[in-house]
């Protein structure tokens, strides 16, 4: 981690440190040893004898006056004029070690002004990071927070802490309030925190009590990652977490592809083959034109002798007489008490790129027992979605609650927010 700038530190604790005791001092050094408090006698001499070394770059001098101060330490002011001679030296030799004391003693004192708090808490938090100190580092860049820092790698420093210190849930908690508070701001939020915070999210080793709620922050970042930036390749990554981390079942991963197809982000060979294994045996005409689009992007190769072949094979034979079949089907769903069959149908017409019937459909099984209506209101978006209803679809989906919830709003972002392509690497 990259320490703060030693400029803005300078820049923060002002010009010269100490004046010489019983000298007449320059008008700047009286305002500094004014602004310093009252350090008792003998640390002020031996910090002034360390100081006019360290100006003459008699750095062997500076540092055994240097020490010679720091041993005599009685008081706050004290501690705040031997730290501030210890960073001078230290602009000299950068001894790191050096640094860490000289900014310990600083903050310790309390003597601080409120912008060199900031600066020296936020130097003194990634010290102690690089150090692997992580409870230090935290407590620091928190101390930072709180006397009003805005340094942008602030956050990101606290939350890698947290999570290096087992806080996961902390870390990414503390990582949506942040990008929620730039999103209201009207400022834009770095992607890395997102891409950290998921990364952190996805590799969480967390009590199993927590993982519920990791996971539903980690959902939280990727959604707000794709709404910022569509990119493809975010759309594929963050899906693909998604489904890890809440462990999909079989229709849970059909309706994620149908997102994924319809978003243009159907990640090659595997994911066009997936999808036709999942929807073949019951919407056959599903399954044939997934194996279509990807043979004719060039990505699924259907004269081979493979699985995508053979399923084609089969498909072929079936779609004339399914699709002879929904009309009866229909009939039937209509009439029975339970919406299975209503819900079963409008899956197939959407099949069929039949939306109209497949979209009264839905609103059939809507009225009937048998079925879960976040099942049936999901499929009505992905229908409504399909056939360019994007208001009738951002409703439908707006009405799913419970475990189907996430891809639902995932639809909605994507309809919002429309995939664009990868950006080159930079």
């Amino acid at each position: 981690m990259r320490i703060v700038s030693t400029m803005a530190i300078a820049v923060a604790l002002g010009g010269a440190i100490v004046a010489a005791p019983g000298f007449a001092a320059k008008k700047e050094d009286k305002a500094a040893a004014a602004a310093a408090g009252k350090p008792t006698p003998a640390v002020q001499k031996a910090a002034f004898d360390a100081q006019k070394a360290a100006d003459a770059n008699d750095l062997p001098t500076a540092l055994a006056n240097y020490a010679t101060a720091k041993a005599a330490i009685v008081n706050d002011d004290d501690k705040f004029m031997v730290g501030r001679v210890g960073y001078q030296i230290y602009q000299k030799n950068k001894d790191e070690a050096l640094f860490g004391e000289s900014i310990d003693l600083m903050l310790a004192s309390g003597k601080a002004s409120g912008q060199a708090q900031q600066q020296l808490s936020v130097a003194q938090g990634q010290i102690a990071y690089n150090k692997r100190d992580y409870a230090k580092a935290l407590a620091s860049f928190r101390a930072a927070q709180a006397a009003g820092s805005t340094d942008p790698v602030l956050v990101p420093a606290m939350v890698e802490s947290m999570a290096a210190t087992g806080q996961t849930l902390q870390a990414l908690t503390t990582l949506n309030e942040q990008t929620a508070k730039l999103t209201a701001a009207g400022q834009p939020v770095p992607p890395e925190w997102y891409q950290r915070g998921i990364a952190i999210g996805y590799r969480a080793k967390a009590n199993p009590a927590d993982i519920p709620a990791i996971n539903n922050a980690t959902l939280e970042l990727s959604k707000n990652w794709v709404a910022s930036d569509p990119q493809k390749k975010n759309w594929t990554a963050a899906l693909q977490i998604y489904q890890e981390q809440f462990k999909l079942d079989n229709d849970g991963r059909i309706d994620v592809l149908r997102l994924m197809r319809h978003a243009g982000v159907l990640a090659g060979d595997a994911d066009y083959r997936e999808y036709a294994d999942q929807v073949y045996l019951r919407f056959p005409n599903e399954a044939m034109s997934v194996l279509q689009e990807g043979n004719s992007k060039g990505i699924v190769n259907l004269t081979g002798k493979n699985d995508a072949s053979d399923v084609m094979g089969i498909v072929k034979g079936k779609v004339a007489a399914d699709k002879a079949s929904l009309p009866a089907a229909e009939k039937a769903a209509r009439a029975s008490a339970s919406g299975k069959g209503a819900l079963s149908t409008a899956d197939a017409y959407v099949g069929y790129a039949q939306y109209p019937q497949a979209v009264d459909l839905y609103k059939v099984a809507l009225t009937k027992s048998g079925v879960d209506a976040n099942v049936v209101n999901l499929h009505l978006g992905w229908a409504l979605a399909l056939s360019g209803d994007t208001a009738g679809a951002k409703a439908a989906f707006a009405a799913v609650t419970g475990p189907k919830k996430p891809i639902a709003d995932f639809w909605v972002i994507h309809l919002d927010h429309p995939t664009i392509p990868n950006k080159p690497q930079a």
